[in-house]
Order: structure tokens, then C-alpha cells, then sequence
């Protein structure tokens, strides 16, 4: 099916958008980090579950040890190390700064599919992205920034930078992890694994792991935490995998980068909050962005 792929992203976009607000909500009940640390290993047992119920115990034939490899490679470097240097961008610059500096993970993941995918964009496919990011930046700067200190702002630059990077790697080692032999369900499976394996490592080495605890006694916490866990580390990174196995790694972290436009709907629809006609022209631009996308 024509651009399947680009759907796919999308709807990952969606995915998130809707899986933020659960995030938002459960992580201010038990906090960010254990929040992480319970959604990625939940989604790993409930994507085993999904697997071994529909293929057996051989869910994943294809996958050789290079497969592997990348896979959870692709996992550690996006999921676990990813997401840590963005939380912890969140706590130094607030959510404004930290989202846009997750702008820069489509562009980066388009440098760094040049060698190692061999994809490159044309005109059309630089001025989709280009149009896309502008309505994001615009979206997320509406309000501008508070006060930050400048150490904190520092440091997280350095964050936002990273977790950028470690998105896009992310999304590019998996498609090289993938390669046409294994499928985005197990894969997103593998990652997911491994990225459990390594936020366990973190909470260990940063004696976090018992806020999980905490987590499975709150009601509240516990069905946000699923309702997140559902919607984003299982249907959305499987879908985000479907996405980049079928389009270009580019293409794909822009308009799933569309995440902060996603949400405005949401606002109005779920939070009651008035979106404003700065946020309203952010998000006509994004949408002709991906309508270039879509057609170029």
C-alpha cells in the first residue's frame, strides 16, 4: 500500500500525543523515572505475551545475531538512554526547551541515514521537513521559556542534544537491525528488552529501583501507567518501526516528530484548554509540511 509508511508515523504521532497525557498524569504521581522503568518492562512482557500466543516460541526465525545485535542496540541507545537524557532535559529547562530540542532528531536521523542507509532526500523531501519542524518549533516556543539558569540551561542542551541523538540512532539501527528478514513486532520486542535490561541497570546503579512499588499500590498510577504503556511503548513503537521499515528514516522521525501538534486537539478535547491562534498557524504549517511529505 502506497505510503503506508508515512501513515504509520502518524499514527505513531497520535499514539503518543495520547500516551503523553497518561504519561503526564501518572508521572506526577510517582514520578517520571519509575514511570519509564515500569512502562518499558510491561511492554516488553505484554509484547511477549502478543508474540508467544500468535507464533510460539519461535516468534522471531529471521533474526541472526547481527539482527540482534543492532536491535538491541537500537533499544539501548533510544529507549534507555534516550529517554533518560530527555527526562533529565525536562528537569534543567522544562518541557518547552526539552521538546524543542527533540526537533533536531529528524534532521539527524536523515544525516546519519545517509551513510549508513544510503537514503537521501530531494527538494521536496527537505522542504516537507523543513515546513514540518518550522510549525513544531513555532507550536513549542508559543509561550517561550522561563526563567532557566544558565547552568541548568546548559546542561540541558547537552541533554536535549543527546536524547535527540539517541533517538535518531535509535531509529536508524533498527531499521538496520530489521533489513527486510525480521518484522516490526518482534523487533520492537527485541528493543524493548533490551531497553528493560538497561533502565533496570540505571535504577539499580542509582538505587530508583524500588519506586516501582510505590507505582503498583497507587490505583490512579497503575491504569495510567497502562493506559501509557499501551499506547506508547507497544502500539506506538511498533508502529514507529512499521514506519521506518517503510518509508525513509527521515521522513519517518519528522512526522513523528508531529507529536507536539498532535496534542492540541487533545487539549481542547481531554484538558479544556484554549489553544491559541499562534498554536492553530504552527499546526497549518506542520500539516502542509507532511502534505509535501506525502506527495513529493
Amino acid at each position: 500500500m502506497p505510503l503506508l509508511g508515512e501513515v504509520a508515523a502518524l499514527t505513531t504521532a497520535a499514539l503518543w500525543s495520547l500516551g503523553s497525557l497518561l504519561f503526564a498524569r501518572a508521572a506526577r504521581r510517582v514520578g517520571g523515572f519509575t514511570l519509564n522503568q515500569a512502562r518499558i518492562t510491561l511492554a516488553f512482557l505484554v509484547l511477549s505475551a502478543i508474540l508467544f500466543l500468535t507464533r510460539g516460541s519461535a516468534w522471531a526465525p529471521g533474526a541472526g545475531p547481527r539482527n540482534i545485535a543492532l536491535l538491541a542496540g537500537s533499544g539501548l541507545i533510544g529507549l534507555t538512554l534516550g529517554d533518560w537524557a530527555y527526562f533529565n532535559s525536562l528537569v534543567y529547562v522544562g518541557p518547552r526547551l526539552a521538546t524543542l530540542f527533540m526537533t533536531l532528531a529528524p534532521p539527524m536521523a536523515a544525516l546519519l541515514a545517509l551513510p549508513l542507509l544510503g537514503e537521501s532526500l530531494g527538494f521536496a523531501g527537505v522542504l516537507g521537513m523543513a515546513l514540518t519542524l518550522a510549525g513544531i518549533v513555532w507550536v513549542v516556543l508559543e509561550r517561550g521559556s522561563a526563567d532557566v539558569p544558565r547552568g541548568h540551561r546548559l546542561r540541558g542542551a547537552m541533554l536535549g542534544v543527546l536524547a535527540s541523538l539517541g533517538q535518531a540512532l535509535g531509529l536508524v539501527l533498527s531499521k538496520l537491525g530489521m533489513q527486510g528478514v525480521v518484522d516490526p513486532l518482534p523487533a520492537t520486542a527485541i528493543r524493548m528488552g533490551a531497553a528493560a535490561l538497561g533502565v533496570w541497570a540505571l535504577a539499580l546503579a542509582t538505587r530508583r529501583a524500588g519506586g516501582v512499588v510505590g507505582l503498583a499500590r497507587d490505583p490512579r498510577a497503575r491504569l495510567a501507567t497502562l493506559g501509557a504503556t499501551m499506547v506508547g511503548p507497544v502500539c506506538g513503537v511498533w508502529l514507529s518501526l512499521v514506519a521506518v521499515s517503510l518509508t525513509k528514516a527521515g521522513i519517518a522521525a519528522t512526522l513523528m516528530a508531529t507529536t507536539p501538534v498532535m496534542v492540541l486537539p487533545l487539549l481542547i478535547l481531554v484538558e479544556k484548554e484554549r489553544v491559541s491562534r499562534r498554536a492553530a498557524l504552527g499546526a497549518v504549517l506542520s500539516v502542509t509540511g507532511i502534505a509535501v511529505l506525502f506527495l513529493h
